[in-house]
């Protein structure tokens, strides 16, 4: 098991926020938009957390909106 860098260890802060995201999660999320918006999985993976949330948020209105 990889250890973590020392910068989190010691509080001190760092950029991002999400340490850890349920993979299955991820794989929803990257399904929906891809299913979607055809968009190709490494576009969807790179990314930020918001964003990606965003977006099946955006999407899950647009369906809402035609059914």
């Amino acid at each position: 098991m990889s250890s973590l860098p020392q910068s989190i260890l010691s509080g001190v802060s760092t950029r991002g926020g999400v340490m850890c995201y349920p993979s299955n999660k991820l794989y929803e999320e990257v399904a929906f938009v891809a299913y979607h918006f055809h968009w190709a999985q490494d576009d969807i993976l790179n990314l930020d957390h918001s964003t990606r949330q965003r977006w099946v948020a955006e999407i899950n209105k647009i369906n809402q909106k035609l059914y």
